[in-house]
């Protein structure tokens, strides 16, 4: 097998990095030790952000949360939602049928759901 030269691994790194940080989730990345033997190389997938654009939150919401008129209606601004995390968690399960959320019980897992509603709360809140 074909060895890999530094400026390889340095890209193949600074790759499995970015593509972790457009994922939303921390990069968990090595290299070979000092043995020389080489590590696994971990990269998370899923989390709340990959959820987001998966089920299509993004149609109503825009990727970066803003939501406004859009083909579904008109998507609530998540970066500014004053929902708990619960009760976004809630919104998500039950829908808001007469605002136009759907409801996504039985078709999005709770954990995921949970991981939407930490994803909205936490990444998409807008930063004071």
């Amino acid at each position: 097998m074909k060895q890999f030269t530094d400026k390889t691994k340095t890209l193949t790194i600074a790759a499995l990095s970015a593509l972790s940080l457009w994922a939303g989730m921390p990069a968990t990345v090595s290299a070979e030790t000092e043995t020389g033997e080489r590590e696994e190389i971990v990269v998370p997938r899923g989390g709340g952000r990959s959820a987001f654009v998966k089920f299509n939150c993004i149609t109503c919401h825009m990727p970066d949360g803003r939501g406004g008129q859009n083909e579904g209606g008109y998507g609530a601004d998540l970066r500014v939602t004053p929902l708990s995390e619960d009760q976004v968690v809630t919104v998500i399960t039950e829908g808001r049928m007469q605002k136009g959320m759907p409801a996504f019980k039985g078709q999005i897992d709770p954990d995921t759901i949970r991981q939407l509603a930490k994803f909205i709360k936490d990444d998409l809140r807008l930063k004071k």
